[in-house]
């Protein structure tokens, strides 16, 4: 759907979310990317010039920005804390 994936006015040499998390870190995109899909889910259709089905596009690409973060985050510490056996045997 045009102006939900990537929108011209939010492009330039890096991606604005990905400024962001630089900037602001993860936990604060996560936190954004909720209050988004929300915000989005919540006025779905009731602003002028905005269909319904747009603003539910825009809640689900947030929402699937956020299901992202965090599998990168389940996988990169998928591991940690875990007990390496390294070849040896119990």
């Amino acid at each position: 759907m045009e102006g939900v994936n990537h929108p011209e006015h939010y492009q330039g040499p890096h991606e604005c979310i990905e400024v962001m998390r630089a900037m602001f870190g993860d936990q604060a995109v996560e936190d954004f990317c909720r209050l988004c899909a929300f915000k989005y889910r919540f006025r779905a259709g009731n602003k002028d010039g905005e269909s319904k089905e747009k603003d539910i596009a825009k809640a689900e690409w947030y929402e699937d920005y956020l299901i992202g973060m965090q599998k990168e985050y389940r996988n990169r510490y998928a591991n940690y804390g875990r007990r390496v056996n390294y070849g040896k045997e119990d």
